[in-house]
């Protein structure tokens, strides 16, 4: 497939496709460097409504241009009549694969994989800051440019957050959306990128989306019931921090004020991570006050640390509530106005088709996640609310020298999707699992608390004591 003919661009060769556009490598001939352009399909129609409602993002995006975890835009125009007419974007060039095929075969070393989710939790809070939801946060969304850096791409169906709310029609990715998203809660807000954000890190040190089921019923339809009634997973890798399993369970909590209630927030969470584990620094990219060239910063303060510069914060979904597991509580996130867009009139005609592209998703490749428009209330595959199992569970136990063998069953197990929730009550240690049995060591008196989860439900704990 051959790409439009373009002054000033000479094109080499055909990269993928998306559901609304086809990617094309080109090398600029002055100044002279590769690119990649998007064009609009042909079969696509692009109404003065699109456009109208991307107007403003097409202004905000230009906000994100310098920032080096989001993929540039360079400019942007249409091509000639005999190419159709149709609007493309110049955009900094990242060789493929993107981030998520890179690790289908091959999930991230940890370290790595917390370094990366920092610098794209900067990203989405700088999109954030810019007024910005982006709403279709997932691995091939994440290009690896020249200097295998992540890049945030495809704002295509992101949202204006005081404008989301009165969306019609919303597109969305299954395997990456939030419970709100998927039964129709929400059209989307910082929290619900929080939530895409988090099952992308889980997908980093996997290889696959957090609900998936290897060799399962991966269809929209049973990807749907376990997102909105199975419990948030564990990633299962003996070398990933429990206190990393804990902060992407809270990440992919069934209701949004349980999240981080800002990517700021997680960036912050992971780097206390990197710094419980020994791992090297990475700093937070999100714009901050900074000294003036000449003056050092005050005694005692870290060159490292971010500064964060007072801004219009975007209000997420509510103040966190009380998380039974810890009790405690996060401060609110204070609700503050949004912040005015100013165009400049001579680029008005630009932004325009900026906008006009950004109204579309632009994934390059053929994308088994594509995002498809969510069905209305009558038709969303929401299954059957579970029901809420009301009987502790019974729990045994037997000793064989320092070895103490747990089981526990309960009458109202065997629902897909039905997990189990143990806690030690000498150790404080606790874990979410599938299995029905327990080996620990301890010489002395042991007793385990186990419960059953089912959706947002559990059942009573039953206790376990071992002599």
């Amino acid at each position: 497939m051959s790409g439009p003919q373009i002054p000033g661009y000479t094109y080499l060769e055909h990269l993928g496709r998306g559901g609304f556009a086809d990617v094309y490598l080109y090398e600029q001939e002055w100044p002279r460097q590769r690119v990649a352009l998007k064009v609009v399909r042909p079969d696509i129609p692009l109404t003065d409504r699109e456009k109208s409602l991307f107007t403003a993002e097409a202004n905000a995006m230009a906000r994100l241009a310098d920032h080096p975890y989001i993929v540039s835009v360079i400019t942007a125009g249409v091509t000639d009549a005999a190419s159709g007419g149709r609007p493309y974007l110049v955009m900094r060039y990242c060789p493929p694969p993107d981030l998520g095929v890179r690790v289908r075969t091959a999930p991230m070393q940890v370290a790595d994989t917390i370094s990366t989710a920092i610098k794209l939790a900067s990203a989405v809070e700088t999109a954030h800051r810019s007024g910005i939801i982006h709403r279709d946060i997932k691995p091939s969304n994440v290009l690896v440019t020249t200097y295998s850096e992540p890049a945030l791409s495809d704002f295509g169906i992101a949202g204006q957050v005081g404008d989301v709310a009165g969306d019609s029609e919303v597109r969305i990715s299954y395997p990456w959306s939030p419970p709100e998203l998927l039964d129709g809660r929400s059209n989307g807000s910082v929290t619900s990128d929080v939530y895409s954000l988090g099952a992308t890190i889980w997908n980093l040190l996997t290889g696959r989306s957090p609900f998936a089921v290897p060799h399962g019923d991966n269809s929209p339809r049973g990807l749907t019931a376990r997102i909105l009634h199975v419990p948030p997973p564990l990633t299962q890798r003996p070398d990933v921090p429990p206190a990393l399993e804990r902060l992407l369970q809270q990440c992919l909590a069934k209701q949004p004020e349980h999240r981080p209630q800002s990517a700021l927030e997680l960036a912050r969470a992971l780097q206390r991570i990197e710094a419980e584990s020994g791992y090297a620094r990475t700093p937070i990219a999100v714009e901050g006050d900074r000294p003036a060239p000449g003056v050092l910063p005050p005694v005692g303060d870290d060159p490292d640390t971010t500064h964060v510069k007072p801004m219009t914060l975007i209000p997420s979904s509510g103040p966190r509530a009380s998380r039974p597991d810890t009790g405690h509580t996060a401060p609110e996130t204070p609700s503050t106005r949004r912040s005015t867009l100013v165009w400049a009139a001579g680029g008005t005609a630009v932004l325009v088709l900026v906008g006009a592209l950004l109204a579309v998703n632009l994934a390059g490749g053929n994308d088994s996640d594509e995002p498809v428009a969510r069905p209305s209330a009558s038709s969303t595959p929401l299954g059957i609310a579970p029901e809420a199992p009301t009987r502790a569970p019974a729990v045994t136990g037997e000793r064989s020298g320092d070895r103490i063998s747990f089981r526990w069953r309960s009458p109202d197990a065997g629902q897909s999707g039905d997990t189990w929730e143990w806690k030690r009550t000498d150790t404080g240690e606790s874990r979410r699992t599938t299995d029905t049995t327990l080996r620990v060591t301890s010489p002395e008196r042991t007793c385990l608390q186990v419960r059953l989860i089912r959706g947002t439900y559990a059942s009573p704990w039953a206790e376990g004591c071992v002599d």
